[in-house]
């Protein structure tokens, strides 16, 4: 399982036997600086809300590489796996995308944009003795129908066909809407598809956080504006500490609205949990 392959592959996590009893020390992770807490199992389960940021460097004309990103908002829904103990079971939903300023263009997506994107499944592996916590890769599909998980995504043309032409958002334009101002004003109409992994550590029942990678496939199907049809090519912040993750547990019939509160209230913290150098 991915849980094991990340124990294997961080050389500070040590499984010791203390003298007269076995008793699995706290996993270390030496990227955050930040060891994890035992939970009973199946503690886990519940309703949580996340906030995953992503960083990225794009290639833009005239400024160069610069960097740009944004911060996901989503709603948890999380069922334990008696039967596996350290396997959850959890549903995704997106409810608010805050985009980073580029270049002196801001970028905002709409409700009906945000509201369009599916639910994602995905399994949660906790080893509930030492605090390692692995969420198996989940993808956000905007815009995009008839494509799996492992299709190849469309870069050029092809995309404005049956695999991406979907508006997602029903305000009668193609693929998803993004609102620019600022450099340029106007509307964006796109679809991507979105692939996140998180990895880091349990701090109690109510709370975990760690480093998030993500893979970001997207193509503009039209624009309001010629110079919004210009896309900048971005690859990853080359620093994986840029790009992390924070859950917090809400009630159990929380909602996006909570999600958002908790937002508003920076219950949802606004800088990373752990040191950044």
């Amino acid at each position: 399982m991915l849980l094991r392959r990340l124990l294997l592959s961080t050389a500070v996590v040590v499984v010791a036997t203390t003298a007269g009893a076995g008793c699995a020390e706290p996993y270390y992770d030496d990227n955050l600086g930040v060891s994890g807490v035992a939970t009973p199992e199946g503690a886990l389960a519940g309703t949580f809300a996340i906030e995953s940021l992503a960083t990225d460097q794009a290639e833009v004309p005239i400024f160069g590489k610069i960097d740009t990103g944004g911060v996901t908002f989503a709603l948890i829904k999380r069922e334990w796996r008696a039967d596996e103990p350290s396997l959850y079971d959890e549903t995704i939903t997106v409810c608010d995308v805050e985009n980073f300023e580029t270049a002196g263009l801001t970028t905002v997506n709409t409700r009906g944009t945000i509201n369009g994107i599916p639910p994602s499944k995905t399994v949660l592996e906790v080893d509930h003795a030492t605090g390692a916590f692995v969420r198996e890769p989940y993808r956000e599909f905007w815009a995009v129908r008839g494509l799996d998980n492992d299709s190849r995504f469309p870069t050029d043309g092809d995309g404005k066909g049956d695999e991406c032409d979907d508006d997602s958002d029903n305000d009668g334009n193609p693929g998803a809407t993004v609102e620019t101002s600022g450099l340029v004003s106007g509307e964006v109409y796109v679809a991507q598809r979105k692939t996140v992994a998180h990895e880091g550590v349990v701090r109690g029942e109510d709370n975990s956080f760690g480093l998030a990678r993500v893979k970001k496939e997207g193509i503009v199907l039209d624009a309001s504006n010629d110079t919004l049809k210009t896309e900048s090519p971005r690859t990853p912040h080359p620093d994986p500490k840029r790009s992390w993750w924070f859950e917090l547990r809400l009630d159990d019939d929380g909602s996006c609205s909570d999600v958002r509160l908790a937002r508003d209230n920076e219950d949802l913290p606004l800088r990373a949990p752990f040191k950044i150098d």
